[in-house]
C-alpha cells in the first residue's frame, strides 16, 4: 500500500534528494492546520523576550503563551474539519488517537509529567523568610516518592518546571502524529531559517547600534554594566542555541534549493538566509567553536560525494571528517582548559559551578532536591567553594547562580537519577530512530539534527534546556527532520 499524501519517490543520481515526484498530492486540510499552527508555536516564543526572565511574574506570561500555542496546536490533530474535495481527506480524531498511543516519546512525556506532578504534591522542604532571613522548613512527606521544595512560582518552583518542559513535548508529538507530507515538514523548516535569519538581523543591529535595552524599548539587565542580551533573547547563550538550528534548516533549504536545480532566486534565498544566521553566530563567541564543528561536518556529511563516486572517495571524505571533527573538539578543549584562570572567569565559573554543584547529585542521588529547586539550594553548596566565597568570609557568597551551567549536571541534581533515565530514553529514542532511518534521512534532515546534537552537547557547559523557546524549536525541528526520513523510507519502500 502507497503512503497516503505522497507519491512514491525514486533515489536520483546525484543521491542527496529524490527526484520530483510526478504529481504530489496536497496535504490534508487537519495537516495544514496543524502544520501551520506548529509553525507559529515555534517561532513566536523567540520574540517574546526569549520566554525568560525579566522579573516578577513577566517569565510566567511568556511561558503561559507559549503553553497555549502549542496546546492549540495539539487540538488541531483532534479538532473536526470542514473538508475540500479537492484535498485528501483529513485523519479522524480516533486515528489521531491511535498514532498518539503508538509514539513512545508521547508516553515518556505523559511518565516525566506525572513525575512532576508528584512532586509538585509531594514537597519536602519549604522556603521560610521572616523578611531579614531565609531558612528551610523540612515538611511531612513520602519519602518514596517524587519530591519537590515549596517555593514562589514567579521564582521557580516545580509547577513552573513542568510549564516550562510543556510546549516542547506537545509540539513534538503534534508535528509527528499530524504531519505526513514531505513538503509540510520542509515549509515548517523553512520558516525556522527564516525566523532565525530575522532574530539575527535584529541581533545584528542591536550591537552596531551600541542599545543597551531590547528592542531599543526594554532594559532587561538593569544595573548590570554589559547586558548579556542578543536579539529578542534575555541570554545570549540562548540565542545561539535557536540560531544553531535556524542555521542547519538554512543549510537544508540551500542543499535542497541546489540539488532540485531551483530556480537562481531560490539558491540564493538560501545563500541570504545561512549568511544572516552564520553572521549572528559569529557574535556569540561561546558558540563559535561549536558552529565551526557544525559546518565542518555538515559540508563533508551532505556532499555529493558522500553518496557516489568511488569508494575510495567516500573513505577518505569520512575520514577527512573524523580529523577535522576531533581536530575541532580537542582544539576547543585545549581553549577551555587554558581559559581556566582569572583573565577569562566566564569558562573557570561554569566548570566550577558546575562541579560544585555535583554534589547536590551525591547528596540526594534518587529523587533529586525537585524540579525547579537548583537556585535555593546552590547556594548551599556554592559556599564550599572559595571561588564564590569573600575573602575571609566563608559565609558570605560573592557570586550565585541560578543555573548549573551545565544541564547534564542540573537535571539529575533537581530531579535525580529516576527523573535523569525518562529524560535518557527520551533521547534515546530519538538516537535510535536517527540510526534505524540514517540510509533514508535526506540532507536536509541531517542538517538539522547535527545542530540539534550538538546544541544537547554544549548543554554540557550551558544551559540551554531550560529556556522554553530552545527546547520548542529542539523538540519540533528533531521531530520534522526525523519524521521526513521516515517519509522518505516509506515512500521508497511503498508501504504505509
Amino acid at each position: 500500500m502507497t503512503v497516503p499524501n505522497e507519491a512514491p519517490v525514486t533515489p536520483t543520481v546525484r543521491g542527496q534528494f529524490p527526484t520530483r515526484p510526478a504529481q504530489v498530492l496536497p496535504a490534508s486540510r487537519r495537516e495544514r492546520a496543524v502544520a501551520l499552527l506548529a509553525g507559529v508555536a515555534i517561532v513566536v516564543p523567540p520574540w517574546l523576550l526569549g520566554t525568560w526572565e525579566i522579573g516578577e511574574g513577566e517569565q510566567a506570561r511568556t511561558q503561559w503563551v507559549t503553553l497555549a500555542l502549542a496546546l492549540l496546536a495539539f487540538a488541531a490533530l483532534f479538532a473536526p474539519m470542514f473538508e475540500f474535495r479537492a484535498w485528501p481527506p483529513s485523519l479522524a480524531p480516533a486515528e489521531s488517537f491511535r498514532r498518539l498511543a503508538r509514539f513512545p516519546v508521547f508516553w515518556l512525556g505523559v511518565a516525566i509529567l506525572a513525575y512532576g506532578i508528584i512532586a509538585v504534591e509531594n514537597p519536602w522542604i519549604a522556603l521560610t523568610s521572616d523578611g531579614r532571613s531565609v531558612w528551610f522548613e523540612v515538611l511531612d512527606h513520602h519519602a518514596w516518592l517524587p519530591r519537590s521544595i515549596e517555593t514562589p512560582f514567579w521564582e521557580m518552583n516545580a509547577s513552573r518546571a513542568l510549564l516550562m518542559l510543556a510546549p516542547a513535548w506537545l509540539v513534538a508529538c503534534t508535528l509527528w502524529v499530524g504531519v505526513e507530507t514531505a513538503r509540510s515538514l520542509r515549509a515548517l523548516l523553512g520558516a525556522v531559517a527564516i525566523n532565525g535569519a530575522l532574530l539575527a538581523l535584529l541581533g545584528i543591529a542591536e550591537r552596531l547600534t551600541g542599545t543597551r535595552t531590547m528592542y531599543w524599548l526594554f532594559d532587561v539587565r538593569p544595573g548590570i554594566a554589559a547586558p548579556a542580551f542578543f536579539s529578542s533573547f534575555i541570554y545570549a547563550g540562548h540565542a545561539g542555541a535557536w540560531l544553531m538550528v535556524a542555521a542547519g534548516a538554512a543549510l537544508g533549504c540551500l542543499l535542497r534549493a541546489v540539488d532540485r536545480k531551483s530556480a537562481l532566486s531560490g539558491c540564493w534565498g538560501g545563500v541570504f538566509l545561512l549568511t544572516i544566521v552564520t553572521a549572528a553566530l559569529l557574535h556569540l563567541a561561546l558558540y563559535l567553536s561549536v558552529a565551526a564543528l557544525f559546518v565542518a561536518g555538515a559540508c563533508v556529511l551532505v556532499s555529493p560525494a558522500h553518496s557516489r563516486g568511488p569508494s575510495w572517495l567516500r573513505i577518505l571524505l569520512k575520514l577527512l571528517m573524523v580529523v577535522v571533527l576531533g581536530g575541532l573538539a580537542v582544539a576547543n578543549l585545549i581553549t577551555s582548559e587554558r581559559s581556566v584562570d582569572p583573565r577569562n572567569p566566564s569558562i573557570a565559573v561554569r566548570y566550577a559551578i558546575a562541579r560544585t554543584s555535583a554534589g547536590m547529585i551525591r547528596d540526594e542521588p534518587w529523587w533529586g532536591y525537585g524540579p525547579g529547586s537548583y537556585r535555593f539550594v546552590a547556594p548551599y553548596y556554592l559556599k564550599r567553594n572559595p571561588l564564590f566565597t569573600a575573602p575571609g568570609h566563608a559565609d558570605v557568597l560573592r557570586y550565585s547562580a541560578n543555573y548549573a551551567h551545565s544541564d547534564w549536571v542540573q537535571i539529575p541534581a533537581e530531579w535525580g537519577v529516576a527523573g535523569a533515565v525518562l529524560f535518557a530514553a527520551v533521547l534515546a529514542w530519538w538516537a535510535g530512530k536517527v540510526w534505524r532511518l540514517r540510509r533514508a534521512l535526506p540532507a536536509d534532515s541531517w542538517c538539522v539534527i547535527a545542530p540539534v546534537a550538538l546544541v544537547l552537547f554544549a548543554a554540557a557547559l550551558d544551559f540551554p534546556t531550560y529556556n522554553p523557546a530552545v527546547l520548542v524549536v529542539l523538540a519540533g525541528a528533531l521531530a520534522g527532520a526525523v519524521k521526513l526520513g521516515e517519509i522518505a523510507g516509506r515512500a521508497r519502500t511503498g508501504t504505509a
